[in-house]
């Protein structure tokens, strides 16, 4: 299972990955001179719909992959311990999203 922390800090990315894939559908529906910055993402730009499916899928993999590899580490580490995988993992998660969206709106 997850600990506190853990469930915290999923839910901040999710929100935060959430709100990122609102920005950008709503960018590349009513903006025409929208852009990408992920260049995996921009050759998709000129296709709203496909954009949209193909980031929202790409987000939630990584979101199933987060919560995977945190349920992994839990199981191969006693909770408690200093440097615990699971809650490296999804505190880094949780402040790196937060810091590429706080870059997003500046």
């Amino acid at each position: 299972m997850l600990s506190r922390l853990q469930k915290y800090a999923l839910a901040v990315f999710i929100l935060l990955m959430s709100a990122d894939l609102v920005i950008s559908s709503y960018g590349v529906l009513y903006f025409p001179g929208f852009t990408e910055a992920n260049a995996l993402f921009a050759r998709f730009v000129a296709y709203p719909l496909k954009f949209i499916t193909i980031v929202g899928l790409t987000k939630l993999l990584v979101i199933a992959g987060l919560i995977a590899a945190t349920l992994w580490f839990n199981q191969r580490e006693r909770a408690g311990t200093p440097w615990h995988g699971g809650d490296i993992l999804c505190s880094t998660a949780a402040i790196g999203m937060g810091a590429m969206m706080f870059m997003l709106v500046v």
